[in-house]
């Protein structure tokens, strides 16, 4: 086995960024991903699905709401929650102040599509 160091993949939405630091995108997993989110205050994801693995949520700064199927919580710093597969879910900057969040999922090729009707 060989430890290399990779660069981390920045992805840029109307929303927000994501930066992968493990997975598909920066070819570095074959069985989970890893990214670091970049949410403005007001904003919010799409609502969307994926379909074959679980999304950790865990909050480095900031108030973030996690919206799941019909459940929703706010996590503040250094809080976390995990949305279960297959779930319809988003998230929102409950604060005043730009958040960062972690974001882990149980599958380096997440399946990622959006909710219908969203």
């Amino acid at each position: 086995m060989t430890l290399t160091p990779r660069k981390s993949v920045k992805n840029e939405f109307p929303w927000g960024v994501i930066e992968w630091l493990a997975g598909a995108e920066v070819g570095n997993s074959l069985e989970l991903s890893l990214a670091r989110m970049s949410l403005p205050a007001g904003n919010a994801t799409d609502v969307h699905i994926h379909g074959n693995c679980e999304e950790s949520v865990y909050v480095v700064r900031g108030r973030v709401e996690c919206t799941a199927d019909d459940a929703a919580v706010t996590l503040a710093q250094g809080e976390q929650t995990v949305v279960p597969r297959g779930a319809v879910h988003r998230l929102r900057n409950a604060g005043s102040e730009p958040a960062e969040i972690i974001l882990s999922y149980s599958s380096a090729a997440r399946e990622f599509r959006l909710a219908p009707g969203h």
